[in-house]
């Protein structure tokens, strides 16, 4: 008991911003997610993730949480408040669909980048494009892939 008591103590403002991000507005990506399951179920062939971009993804995505939950030395989440390195990223990722074909990856990052300059919600555009909740779908499915 006082051994969990002190990790909740230490650790107070991590489990909130943790509460806080899983809590947090949907914004493009969960949605559009969801919306290819359902498309996926009627027939449509949408291009899926290999199992190298899942693990590709969890590990940058990794950093990128430890980051923005402060257990790094740098803020990568503060990059998503600025139009220039949005812009890049925006860029970046429809280039990287471009190549894949993945291009509801890059309908969600422009999406994304529509809702954050019309300033419809979060002033980040991360809110817009990310979830915490991509981590563990993307680990489920690699790991039931992996399993079959």
């Amino acid at each position: 008991g006082a051994a969990g008591a002190a990790v909740l103590a230490l650790s107070r403002h991590w489990l909130v911003g943790g509460a806080v991000a899983l809590l947090a507005p949907f914004g493009v990506m969960l949605p559009s997610l969801a919306l290819g399951a359902i498309l996926a179920r009627w027939g449509v062939d949408l291009p899926g993730f290999s199992n190298v971009e899942l693990v590709g993804f969890l590990g940058i995505y990794t950093v990128f949480l430890l980051s923005a939950f402060g257990r790094l030395p740098v803020d990568l989440y503060r990059l998503g408040y600025a139009p220039g390195p949005v812009a890049v990223m925006v860029l970046a990722t429809c280039c990287y669909a471009g190549l894949t074909g993945h291009w509801v990856l890059a309908a969600v990052a422009v999406a994304g980048q529509f809702f954050w300059v019309m300033a419809w919600g979060s002033s980040n555009w991360f809110d817009y494009v990310l979830h915490v909740l991509l981590w563990p779908i993307a680990l489920i499915t690699l790991l039931l892939r992996v399993s079959l």
